[in-house]
């Protein structure tokens, strides 16, 4: 099981998540209100390891819990929904 999340890199279609020696990469888009790009919206059954592997719901449910533990130690981030 993955223990932190170290970097998280983006594009306008997708994140990786980089989480020491391996990396989680998912389709998403960016979220607007008003004109104006608020968050980022992860689809989680597109969320995969470079290998291609497909996370479990468990896998899942502990990158979204190091994903807020992420946010929480930085205070320049957008918080996304999962």
């Amino acid at each position: 099981m993955i223990k932190a999340i170290m970097k998280i890199h983006t594009t306008s279609s997708s994140v990786t998540f980089v989480c020491g020696d391996v990396a989680i990469i998912g389709n998403g888009e960016f979220r607007a209100s008003s004109g104006k790009v608020d968050g980022f919206i992860l689809y989680a059954d597109t969320l995969q390891y470079e290998n291609g592997a497909k996370l479990s719901r468990d896998e899942q449910e502990n990158l979204k819990c190091l994903y807020q533990h992420f946010v929480l130690n930085r205070e320049d981030f957008i918080d996304w929904d999962i």
